[in-house]
């Protein structure tokens, strides 16, 4: 299975682009521990995220996410769609 790992959230608009050209990608890991204070805006950006990679064919993890992520994601329902955390740390190929 291969990844694509992202520092943090990129745009959902350059990840279904990046996906375009990599139908063999099944999985976006997304590093969101930067979020320390996440609002509606960040929300609304992963949950296009996400759809951009199911849209594709991918799934979508986050990664390092904070409390605060966490509580917010769990209080819109979101924690259900957005997994928090990678199913295995092995592989992956880092986007630059």
């Amino acid at each position: 299975m291969e990844r694509l790992l992202f520092p943090a959230p990129p745009a959902p608009e350059e990840l279904a682009d990046l996906l375009a050209d990599r139908p063999d990608v099944r999985l976006v890991v997304c590093e969101v521990g930067r979020l320390t204070a996440p609002g509606p805006a960040d929300l609304d950006r992963l949950a296009r995220l996400r759809l951009a990679a199911r849209r594709a064919g991918a799934g979508l993890v986050l990664r390092g996410a904070g409390p605060r992520l966490r509580l917010l994601l769990a209080l819109t329902g979101l924690d259900g769609v957005l997994a928090d955390d990678e199913p295995s740390a092995a592989g992956g190929q880092p986007h630059r």
